[in-house]
This record gives C-alpha cells, sequence and structure tokens, in this order.
C-alpha cells in the first residue's frame, strides 16, 4: 500500500481539481502551474518507488532533456512539431522564455501511461511494452491537445500554416510516437506491481482522459 501511495494521491489530486478544468484561462492564475507541477512531482515519486532514486534521475532528465530539445528545435525553426507559438497567463517559464509546462506534462504523462501499461500488460517483454507504452501516451496527448492549446492557452498551434498539407500534421505525431517509444525503454519495470490489471496510474490516466474530452466538448458545444 506504501509503495502505491504517491499513486493514489495523485489519483486524488485529479479528481479533486476536476472543477479547474472547466474555468477559462487566468481566472484562478495559479492552478495550471500548481497542477503540473504536484503531478509531476507525484509521478516522479512514483518513479524513485519503482526504480530507485539514481534511476528516477536518470529517467526524469532524459526525458525532461529531450522534450526541452525538440520543444526549442520547434520554436525555432518549426520542426518537427510545426507552427508553435507558447503563451499563456499562467505560463511556467524560464528566464521568461522557455516555456516548462509542456516538458514537464509530458514527463508525467509518459511516466503515467508507462506504469499503466506495465501492469496492465504484464506478459510482454521490453520492447512491446515500450510500443504500447508509446501508444496510451500519443492517445493522452492527442486528447489533451485541444485542451492546452484552446482552453487554458498555453499555446497557439497552427502545423498546417498557410497550406492545408497532411504530412505535414503527420510528421509531428510521428516524431512524438517514436521519441517516446525510445523513452520508454529506459523506464524500469516493477514486477511486484503486476498484479492487477487497475493501478492508480490507469486510474488517473482514465480520469484525465475523460476530463479532456468533457472540456473539449463543453468547449466545442459552446462555439
Amino acid at each position: 500500500m506504501m509503495k502505491n501511495l504517491p499513486a493514489w494521491l495523485l489519483c486524488a489530486w485529479t479528481i479533486s481539481g476536476a472543477f479547474f478544468f472547466f474555468t477559462e484561462a487566468g481566472s484562478i492564475a495559479w492552478w495550471d502551474v500548481a497542477w503540473v507541477v504536484l503531478l509531476v512531482s507525484i509521478s516522479y515519486g512514483m518513479l524513485v518507488s519503482v526504480g530507485g532514486l539514481a534511476r528516477a534521475r536518470t529517467c526524469a532528465g532524459i526525458v525532461l532533456g529531450v522534450f526541452s530539445v525538440i520543444i526549442t528545435l520547434t520554436a525555432v525553426t518549426g520542426w518537427p512539431l510545426g507552427a508553435v507559438r507558447f503563451s499563456g497567463p499562467a505560463a511556467l517559464r524560464l528566464g521568461n522564455l522557455f516555456p516548462l509546462l509542456p516538458p514537464l506534462t509530458a514527463f508525467a504523462f509518459l511516466t503515467l501511461s508507462q506504469r499503466a501499461s506495465a501492469i496492465a500488460f504484464s506478459s510482454v517483454n521490453a520492447t512491446p511494452l515500450a510500443a504500447i507504452t508509446a501508444g496510451v501516451f500519443l492517445a493522452t496527448t492527442a486528447n489533451a491537445l485541444i485542451f492546452f492549446s484552446k482552453i487554458r492557452l498555453w499555446w497557439l498551434w497552427n502545423p498546417w500554416g498557410e497550406q492545408a498539407n497532411p504530412l505535414v500534421l503527420v510528421v509531428p505525431w510521428v516524431t512524438l510516437g517514436f521519441i517516446s517509444f525510445l523513452l520508454a525503454r529506459f523506464y524500469p519495470e516493477d514486477n511486484a506491481l503486476q498484479l492487477s490489471r487497475w493501478s492508480p496510474a490507469a486510474i488517473v490516466l482514465i480520469v484525465l482522459n475523460i476530463l479532456f474530452l468533457a472540456a473539449n466538448v463543453r468547449v466545442i458545444g459552446i462555439h
């Protein structure tokens, strides 16, 4: 139970904050930063409980470094994620320039995806597990895209630019899928947790996706 405590705290935090998913961006200026920071902190705690402090630091450093490089390349060159401009009244930035929320959120999503996948698919080895983790990560990221860009206003994303070219939309997802697959191979597996298909991490992912979907449907319905 104690080993699962960080995950259950994360689940409780996510559910208790459901109300804030439906508030307008900037109405509670500190909420986005507080939600992401605690989400990342507890996700990191889950990683420590599985692989130990040294392994968790390595995994977190690699994941955050890789996504930071992707965001920097995108902001400077427009590749690989397309035309992105980071904004938002509650954006947590480094030197008032580099946006910290996207890479932190990606780390949390990837950690949760790996934990849930490792428990739900306990019979597969590392490579198929990494592929499953990448799929869950992409699904969650896709569901969160409208929420982050249209509701919370973390960024403005126009992958097509001035031309309706499907290839420009495919490149970001192929890139994210490939990178998340490689990163998932670094994550430790915990056979002791592979006792039930219902894990705290899986519950958090399900709740998050439901909240994202509900918020998106509400906004799309209004507009």
